[in-house]
This record gives structure tokens, sequence and C-alpha cells, in this order.
């Protein structure tokens, strides 16, 4: 076993042991620079870097040393791999960030460091307007590289992650064991994220999820992405921690406005009125990712294509709705002659933004394909 392996093996051990969290870390890694040192120390040794005695018993304790190897290679057989911070294939956006984890776990493939990503969030009890903004905003998003971020729960982050796996990667980060899925209802997607993608978590396999893992797993699911997106939350959201880590970490808060005087709309408007940037389009969304991050956006002629319209195009876009409106009712509403407005739905239509679903009727398009 070569060096760096066997290193591995050890962090490994050390997720594992119990009452040992990252504090305990932090003083022992101040008195030993690998955790193999950690591994062969003995108590008196272990007692002498500050931890608590409690703490050095469990690193003694034998039952989180036997069968190490064996059990870490099981792991393996599994399709659960392990990934340390000091490794370089750990997310290079997270090494930096404040409380970030010392390790993962994850099936799938862990997300690309030169594709941008953005975090779609929003409330579990959402509307039938939320579910098709989320799925607008994810599919369009990832049919131009952009990878997708959520957490995999009710609603929102369901929705949009379904809509990203039909033309892109997305990667949910787990309040759980990357092999627990919860909820069940969202089964289905947990398979297909491992194979369209990857499934994240700091919680050692077999770990159930627990009410307060899902605040902690959130500075992970912002620190991950470029941007976070919320499509629907009240005032008093689980939705906004996510947000107060993504403003912490640096990242771009965008919000999706909604109703006055909806519940589900409050968070969101109070989002905006804070600063966040107001998502109307999935335009919205790209145009700040590439102005303050222009060496993650990839595919630039594909978005230009696709979402950097004509100014035609723009107005007549910006009439459009998820709900079919017919062709008569969007020529009185704007001053283009039918025929011309004709020709611009038709462009519209090849770009696969809009699509006709009835003879007259147009709407915007929730699931597209790639250009």
């Amino acid at each position: 076993m070569c060096a760096e392996t066997e290193e591995k093996l050890y962090w490994y051990w050390l997720a594992n042991v119990d009452g040992v969290g990252s504090a305990t870390r932090e003083k022992l890694f101040r008195c030993f620079a690998t955790a193999k040192e950690v591994f062969s120390a003995d108590k008196e040794l272990l007692l002498r870097t500050g931890i608590a005695e409690k703490a050095a018993d469990a690193l003694r304790n034998e039952k989180y040393r036997e069968k190490l190897c064996e059990e870490f290679h099981k792991m393996q057989e599994r399709g659960i791999y392990f990934v340390t911070k000091q490794e370089n294939s750990f997310p290079e956006r997270l090494k930096n960030l404040p409380g970030a984890p010392d390790w993962l776990f994850y099936r799938g493939e862990l997300p690309k460091e030169d594709m941008p990503s953005v975090a779609i969030i929003g409330a579990r009890e959402c509307s039938a307007y939320g579910k098709g903004v989320a799925k607008m905003l994810a599919s369009e998003l990832a049919s131009v590289g952009i990878q997708i971020v959520s957490g995999m729960a009710r609603g929102i982050d369901g929705h949009a992650q379904r809509a990203a796996l039909t033309c892109g990667k997305s990667f949910a980060v787990l309040g759980s064991g990357v092999d627990v899925c919860y909820p069940m209802e969202n089964f289905t997607l947990y398979e297909q994220l491992e194979k369209k993608g990857g499934i994240l978590s700091e919680y050692v396999p077999k770990t159930l999820p627990r009410a307060f893992y899902f605040p902690q797993r959130n500075r992970i699911l912002s620190g991950l992405a470029d941007g976070v997106v919320v499509v629907e939350a009240r005032q008093k959201s689980g939705t906004l921690i996510t947000v107060e880590c993504a403003l912490a970490q640096g990242k771009e808060v965008f919000a999706v406005p909604g109703r006055l005087g909806e519940p589900l709309s409050a968070g969101c408007n109070a989002l905006i009125r804070q600063g966040a940037h107001l998502v109307e389009t999935s335009r919205d969304i790209l145009e700040v990712l590439w102005r303050c991050h222009p060496e993650t956006v990839n595919s630039q002629k594909k978005i230009k294509n696709k979402f950097f319209l004509e100014e035609a195009e723009k107005i007549v876009y910006a009439y459009l709705r998820l709900e079919p409106r017919h062709i008569e009712e969007l020529f009185y509403d704007m001053d283009f002659a039918l025929p011309k407005l004709s020709q611009i739905l038709f462009s519209l239509e090849a770009k696969g933004i809009v699509y006709s679903p009835a003879q007259g009727y147009y709407a915007l398009c929730t699931l597209q394909e790639e250009i």
C-alpha cells in the first residue's frame, strides 16, 4: 500500500470515530502532521494536544480499528468513494471555505472544477408555478453546461434536479449518508443522480438523516455553487440558511419574485429587497455568472445562441409565459404587425425557447433539448 493510500485509510478511520468533531481534529493537527500519527499515538500523547479525555478514549477504542482496511474496501465495492481535503481531487470550491469539511463521501462523480455550478433551492411544499419555474431554469441552465446542485429534497430541489438530468448533470448534497435515500419518494431521482451526476455527503455511510444535519450540509451545498437561486421560500424558511451560507462565502444570490401577499413568495421578495439578483429568465443568471466568473462559463457560443436574443425577440419573449398564449392575444399587447410577430415566434421556436402546444398558441419551454 502506497503512503498516500495508507494516509487516506487513516482519514477514513478518523471519519468513523464518534465524538471527534472538527474542533477536536483542529487541536490534533496542530500537533500531528498526519492522520497516521494520530492513529499511532497513545492516550497520553493524545491528551497533550488539549482534547477531552472522552475523545482520546474514542480514538483509542479498538472497535473503530478492527477490520478497518476490510471495511474501507467493502465501501468502495458498494460504489461509495471517499476523498479528503488533502487530495487534489477534493472540490477546489470547498477547500478554502470557512468550516470546510475535512472529507466527502460520494457516489457517482464529483462536480467538475472547470464547469460552472448553480444551486437551485426552495420550498418543499411548492406551488405549481414554483415547480414550473424550477424546471425551466434548471433545464435551460443544464442544457448549456451549468451543473445544478441541490439537496434532493421534496419540492423545488427535486423538481429542479429531475429537469437538469434530462439535458445535463446534477449533484445532491445529503443530510445523511450517501447510501441513505431521503426522502424515499425521491428514490428514482437518487438512482438517476448516481448515473448522471453525483451524491455527496460529509456523513459516513449508513448515517440516518437528522434535523440538525441539514443546516450543517447547506454550507457544502452553497460552497459547491457559483451562485444560489431561490425559487419560492417563506419568510422564515430553512432555504434561507443556505442563502446565509452563500453570502458568507461570497457567492451570488438570485431570487425569483412572486405575487404580493403570497406566503411562498415572501422569502424571495425579501431577498430581492435586500439586494439579491432578480430572476425572470435564465439569462438573468447567466449574465451575472459570465460577468463575475468569466473563466467558469463554458459553451459561450451556445449560451449566446440560446439566451442572447435580438431586440425584437427579447420583447416578444418578455410577453410569453409558461401558460400558452394565443398569437392574437400577443398581437394586441405589442406593436408588431402580425406577419412580423409570426416570424419572431418562429425564430424563438427554432432556438428551442418557445413551443406551440396547439395551433396559434405559444408558451415558454420548460424542458429544452440542447441546440
